[in-house]
């Protein structure tokens, strides 16, 4: 146990016929306008599942923010284990959604020019399952299984500014080689726009193959359960972020869904003008997941 808040490292025992349940909610709002507005921020209502993890009590105005969870369920989301495990002399106590600007005042709007977002909401963590398989906590550079599943105390209140990502489906579950896909967290400063510094941002990456990835960084142990992204080296710091792809139907961009939870970052090439990338690829977790975010209540409700 981690603080007050139980981690666990096993799977609930579910009925499979609740999964179309789960991904029939409405998820992964994409907008096409500001898909290719060129802007390097989103604005306030752009990826809408993005949530800090908070290392403290919300109610500190000197918490700490390590990690980014993603939002897939009113109770529960998704964020890398080694942001549970490896952090052993702080907690992670709760995640804040809805947050436009990365900064300490998260009880107050963000605001760039005339634009505002609403008071950011603060959740506590109720429970945090690990994935069975990681091995953080005996070997702090393992990058396997690094998948994390938080569940809130309470459900989200949705808007327009917090919303969930869609889960992968069979459909995606390519590797992305050679595809630029988007990268959604915060930089405290935008390489074109210092008046936005702090603000959450969106990069584009280029996926790599496992065997470029390797040849450029020594001693990684990757597998099929990997994903590989490149970017220009001012965007390392960018490591934290979660990786995103688009759903394509009838010609038209539907919505997001999640790709990769970050797992290792480095600066590499001949000039070391490049960041690599590793991600934690989620189709392969997607059973896992689902396993994790049913709460008992709906599965004592199928029996």
């Amino acid at each position: 146990m981690i603080g007050a808040i139980p981690v666990l490292c096993l799977l609930f025992g579910v009925l499979t016929t609740i999964v179309s349940q789960i991904q029939g909610q409405s998820c992964g709002k994409l907008q096409e306008s500001q898909l290719n507005n060129l802007k390097e921020y989103t604005e306030p209502d752009e990826f809408p599942w993005i949530g800090r993890v908070g290392y403290g009590d919300s109610s500190n105005g000197s918490t700490d923010f390590y990690c980014i969870a993603v939002l897939i369920k009113p109770r529960h989301a998704i964020l890398p284990a080694h942001c549970v495990l490896n952090r052993v002399e702080v907690d992670a106590r709760f995640i804040l959604f809805g947050d436009w600007r990365a900064n300490r005042n998260f009880d107050e709007k963000d605001c760039l020019f005339d634009v505002c977002a609403p008071v950011p909401e603060a959740i506590d963590i109720e429970e945090l399952v690990v994935h069975p398989k990681f091995m953080g906590l005996r070997n702090p550079s393992a990058i396997d299984n690094d998948i994390a599943v938080a569940k809130l105390v309470r459900s989200v209140d949705f808007s327009d500014f917090v919303s969930p990502l869609c889960l992968p489906t069979t459909k995606h579950k390519d590797n992305h080689i050679a595809q630029k896909l988007t990268m959604v967290g915060f930089l405290q400063i935008l390489p074109s726009f210092e008046l936005a510094e702090g603000f959450r941002t969106k990069v584009d990456v280029h996926i790599v193959s496992l065997e470029f990835c390797a040849s450029l960084q020594d001693k990684l142990n990757l597998t099929q359960d990997h994903l590989c992204a490149m970017a220009s080296a001012a965007f390392l710091n960018f490591f934290a972020s979660p990786l995103m792809g688009i759903e394509v139907e009838d010609g038209k961009p539907r919505n997001f869904y999640l790709v990769g939870l970050p797992t290792y970052g480095a600066i590499t090439g001949d000039e070391r003008n490049k960041a690599l990338f590793v991600f934690t690829r989620i189709f392969p977790f997607r059973n896992w997941i689902l396993k994790n975010i049913v709460d008992k209540n709906e599965t004592r409700k199928i029996k």
